[in-house]
C-alpha cells in the first residue's frame, strides 16, 4: 500500500504495567437443614439459642460482587466536538494536535484498578485501501511492525471495523506484550476515525468489555469542509534517542497536495 494519509503524530511510550487485582466476592456459607418442613412445605432451618444455625456459627455475610470496570459518566469531546467518546472511567485524553489525542499518561488506573497502558483517538484522510490495510498502517505508526500483531474477534458493521490484537514482548527493544482493541470508522466525509486501547495481557479479560463499550461510544460529527490540517504521514526510521523502553518510531508529515517550492531566479537589473 502506498503512503497512507494519516493525520496523526503518535507519541510512542511502552511501559511495564503494574498488576492490580480485581476484588472477588466472598463465598457464602450454608447451615444444616432440618429434616422437617415449614408451614409452607419448604425446608425449615433449625436455629439454636444463639441465633445461629445448628451445627455452625451462622451463615457468613455475602460479599460484594466483583468490580466491573465502567465508562466515564460524560463523554470526552475532542477536536472542537468533532469526536465524542466515553473513555473508561479513570482514563483521560489530551489533544496532541488538531487530529490526534492520546492518554495523558501511561498506565492510568481504571475504575477497578487495572491500568490501561495506552490509548489514542484520532482521524486522518482515508486512503483508497481495505480497512485491514489501514489498520495495519496505524499500528505501524504506533510502533508495531506489520505482521507482528495477531488478530481475533474481527468484525465489520456498515463502515465500522473492530478487532482485538495481541503483540508479543520484544526482547530486542524491551517492549512488553500487549492486548489491544481497535476501532476504525468511515463517516463518509473522506476521513477515517479511529480509537485504540492497549493493556497488559494479564488485565485483558477484566478490561475487554469496557474497552469494547468505549469503542462503540465513538461518535463522529462529519464535516464536509476540509480539515484544518490535512497531512500526508509516513513512518520514519525508529528514534534512536534513549529514555524510553520498547518500540519507538518517528513520523514525518507534509501538507496534502502541497507543491514543491520553486527556486527563485536572480533578476538582473536592466
Amino acid at each position: 500500500m502506498s503512503r497512507v494519509a494519516l493525520s496523526l503524530a503518535l507519541a510512542l511510550a511502552w511501559a511495564p504495567l503494574a498488576g492490580c487485582a480485581v476484588s472477588a466476592s466472598a463465598s457464602t456459607g450454608s447451615g444444616a437443614m432440618s429434616s422437617g418442613t415449614g408451614p409452607q412445605g419448604k425446608p425449615a432451618r433449625r436455629v439454636d439459642e444463639a441465633g445461629g444455625e445448628a451445627g455452625g456459627a451462622g451463615a457468613a455475610p455475602a460479599g460484594p460482587p466483583p468490580c466491573q470496570p465502567a465508562l466515564a459518566d460524560n463523554p470526552t469531546a475532542l477536536f472542537g466536538t468533532r469526536i465524542l467518546v466515553r473513555m473508561p472511567k479513570g482514563v483521560e485524553l489530551a489533544e496532541q494536535n488538531p487530529f490526534y489525542a492520546q492518554a495523558i499518561a501511561p498506565d492510568q488506573a481504571t475504575s477497578c484498578g487495572q491500568p490501561l497502558a495506552y490509548a489514542a483517538v484520532g482521524f486522518f484522510e482515508y486512503p483508497n485501501a481495505a480497512a485491514t490495510a489501514v489498520r495495519d498502517q496505524v499500528l505501524e505508526l504506533r510502533g508495531i511492525a506489520k505482521g507482528t500483531a495477531t488478530w481475533e474477534d474481527e468484525g465489520t458493521r456498515g463502515k465500522v471495523y473492530t478487532g482485538a490484537y495481541s503483540v508479543p514482548a520484544d526482547a530486542a527493544t524491551g517492549a512488553p506484550a500487549v492486548r489491544g482493541w481497535f476501532v476504525l470508522r468511515d463517516a463518509n466525509d473522506k476521513y477515517g476515525y479511529f480509537a485504540l486501547y492497549e493493556t497488559d495481557p494479564a488485565h485483558w479479560d477484566a478490561l475487554k468489555s469496557v474497552l469494547v463499550a468505549s469503542g462503540k461510544s465513538l461518535l463522529v460529527k462529519p464535516r464536509l469542509a476540509a480539515s484544518p490540517v490535512d497531512a500526508t504521514v509516513s513512518a520514519a526510521p525508529p528514534a534512536t534517542s534513549g529514555g524510553t523502553s520498547g518500540a519507538a518510531g518517528g513520523l514525518t508529515a507534509e501538507p496534502a497536495g502541497a507543491k514543491p517550492a520553486k527556486a527563485k531566479k536572480d533578476v538582473k537589473a536592466k
